[in-house]
């Protein structure tokens, strides 16, 4: 309204209005210039009510002279112009990642490019953002200082005196808002590693879509210089996609359960099977039921399905079929999500549409016991490892791959692929290898502590127990006066707590040379501490560590395991494989196959599992023919696998609501005519 004003109406008042409208505005953009400087429009300037506006400047004691005010003018357009230069080159080191979802992109996390230079223009260190590092680390170690993330960031500061000098008065650029959130106990905020850095000036592409200036406001705080909104189109265009990703359903559900509870969304991924029929758990791809018994799926009685590990493989490699021949509703939403270049789509795999924004994906070694029930081989317990090794090579570079096992196993874990456990088709060197292309694989060992402590007790009780009884022998022979004897009993008692002492010092040995030769791979052991080893624990440790917010489990044990983990609150998101009747529509197949998943997670009064149409995809075959597997007949019913992705909601927790009865009040001819509705 200000500035359409003609020039007969412009006034003092009008001019101190609008002066005030200007400052307010930089008043709420403080963070960008600690002492905003007032520029009226051009065309105000050179009309003939210059003496009003010097009058209102000198008022506001924010005039110069003329002189030093265009001298001013000319250094702020130099600054400007050396911002928007190094901020150009901050884009092309984003840019350089291979694509947003390249082979070394930090995917799903968004591409950043950062810039460090001196006041002159001289380039101190550059960086991109991949899955190892943020542009930033990168560029600070570039430039030669040796960043440690600990409980805080540790620098330690170069002896040269001229970097030094450099870095006192330089500029980071970088093209997207440095965060102002701890990543869990591993990696504390990159806004504080810029303080702790001393970089006095941060020139700032975009606002970032979770955060909204809340960085930028942190460095401002700290005394830090932050310009905002340098070549921010182009910024922008950088992380569109990521943008679009932080909208979706599951992210926002997932930042906000873990601001809740502080532990990460889980998905669990499983088949739904039928309990009485042993033979479906089969683990080569067909891994949902096909033989009922004689029984119609729609007649069955939904008490007798249990959870199982997912298929490995969907889709035959060579087959070919028509995009809209299976297309559903929710295939068409996930077409948004799939990657760009052909060789990072998911589609040959049996992944959810969620194992490409994740965090992280886990699968598990079995203990003896919890595997198959006809088969608890090493090898059948291996499936979770060769998918990894297999399947999961397809997952992107920045989503962790986690193996999660008792510690007490290590020592039946292949490490060469001449072991002969290990199951065909797994090239379990590269596997362990994997430093240098992606993310670096984890095993998280269950009770090792526990582990140690039991196996130590055991070889305790052991050599007390032939103790005992040679000491028992040696009263008796020298009770009967036979001292030999007496010796002798003597002898064995301390030859059986040595070689007890001896049992367990070489496992012990022998696992932590395994754990040694994996580390030196590349390979991340951790132990879970003071903590069990059921998914829930797993969950809150990789929440606390690494502070992840969304996880992906697939079900590697067979029956009430995966219910009780369920029941424990370790996920929140079911994703089924199940075979259903193929003649009804999709109503009667989504109702169908929620009511399996339904019974196979346990009684609707401690689980309740929740599922619409839309959540029913139908996307996946087994063999090479599509009718083969995806329809089939049973018993003259045909039936088809199908996949279905539910909300699971536990029964009974959260805050007790508490009920308080008022009275009503009586309803009078006079309130009715006056207050009640005009039908009454």
């Amino acid at each position: 309204f200000f500035l359409n004003l003609t020039m007969k109406h412009v006034t003092s008042s009008w001019v101190m209005v609008a002066t005030t409208v200007c400052n307010c505005i930089f008043v709420t953009n403080c963070f960008i210039s600690p002492y905003p400087r007032i520029t009226l429009p051009q065309h105000l300037k050179d009309a003939s009510i210059d003496s009003e506006v010097n009058s209102i400047e000198e008022t506001n004691h924010i005039a110069e002279e003329p002189n030093n005010d265009s001298s001013l003018v000319e250094e702020e357009d130099e600054q400007s112009k050396l911002d928007s230069q190094q901020m150009r080159l901050a884009i092309q080191m984003a840019q350089s990642a291979g694509g947003e979802r390249g082979a070394v992109s930090p995917f799903p996390k968004p591409r950043v490019g950062a810039v460090l230079a001196t006041s002159d223009g001289r380039i101190l260190g550059k960086g991109r953002s991949n899955y190892e590092n943020h542009a930033i680390v990168s560029a600070i170690t570039d430039a030669g200082l040796v960043v440690t993330a600990l409980s805080e960031w540790a620098v330690s500061w170069p002896t040269n005196p001229q970097l030094r000098r450099d870095l006192s008065d330089a500029s980071l650029y970088v093209t997207l808002e440095p965060s102002p959130d701890r990543q869990g106990d591993q990696c504390p905020p990159l806004t504080q590693l810029i303080v702790s850095c001393g970089i006095s000036r941060v020139v700032i592409g975009c606002a970032d879509p979770i955060h909204l200036t809340e960085g930028a406001a942190a460095l401002h705080k700290a005394g830090t210089e932050v310009i905002l909104g340098i070549e921010e189109n182009d910024c922008h265009q950088i992380v569109k996609g990521y943008k679009e990703l932080t909208e979706t359903k599951l992210q926002t559900m997932a930042r906000k359960h873990f601001e809740r509870t502080g532990r990460p969304l889980g998905f669990l991924h499983c088949s739904v099977v039928d309990n009485d029929n042993i033979e479906a758990f089969a683990r080569q791809g067909n891994a949902f039921g096909k033989n009922f018994g004689g029984k119609n799926l729609s007649y069955r009685d939904f008490g007798s399905y249990g959870i199982a590990p997912p298929p490995e493989a969907v889709w035959a490699q060579d087959i070919e079929m028509d995009d809209d021949e299976f297309s559903t509703e929710i295939d068409e939403a996930f077409k948004e999500l799939e990657f760009e270049e052909e060789a990072y789509e998911l589609s040959q795999n049996p992944m959810m549409p969620w194992y490409e924004q994740v965090d992280a994906v886990v699968t598990t070694f079995p203990k003896c016991g919890n595997g198959p029930d006809d088969d608890n081989s090493v090898m059948a317990r291996l499936n979770g490892l060769k998918w990894l090794a297999t399947q999961g090579e397809s997952l992107p570079a920045n989503v962790e791959r986690i193996l999660v096992m008792d510690a007490t196993d290590l020592t039946e874990l292949p490490f060469t692929n001449d072991n002969p456990n290990l199951p065909k088709g797994v090239n379990v060197e590269a596997f362990w290898r994997s430093t240098g292309r992606r993310k670096a694989t984890r095993i998280l060992l269950r009770r090792g502590e526990n582990a140690q402590a039991q196996s130590a007790a055991k070889a305790a009780a052991t050599a007390a127990k032939a103790a005992a009884q040679a000491a028992q022998a040696a009263m008796e022979a020298i009770e009967s006066g036979e001292a030999a004897e007496a010796a002798v009993s003597a002898l064995k008692s301390q030859e059986a707590a040595t070689s007890a002492t001896e049992l367990i010092q070489n496992e012990l040995a022998k696992a932590q040379k395994l754990k040694s030769r994996l580390e030196q791979v590349g390979v991340i052991v951790e132990t879970l501490k003071h903590s069990g080893g059921d998914p829930i624990d797993v969950m809150r440790h990789l929440g606390k560590r690494n502070g992840y917010h969304s996880v992906v489990w697939r079900a590697g044990c067979w029956g009430e395991r995966g219910v009780q983990a369920i029941l424990a609150g370790a996920f929140q998101y079911v994703s089924a494989h199940l075979a259903v009747d193929a003649m009804g529509g999709r109503f009667w197949q989504t109702m169908l196959a929620e009511r399996a998943l339904q019974a196979a997670c346990g009684s609707e009064q401690k689980v309740k599992v929740y599922a619409d149409q839309e959540d029913l995809s139908l996307e996946y075959c087994d063999e090479g023919e599509v009718d083969s597997d995806c329809v089939l007949t049973v018993d003259g019913q045909p039936v088809r696998h199908v996949r279905i992705d539910c909300r699971v909601a536990l029964v009974g927790r959260g805050p007790r609501k508490k009920i308080v009865s008022s009275k009503t009040a009586v309803l009078s001819r006079k309130r009715l005519i006056e207050e009640a509705p005009w039908f009454l």
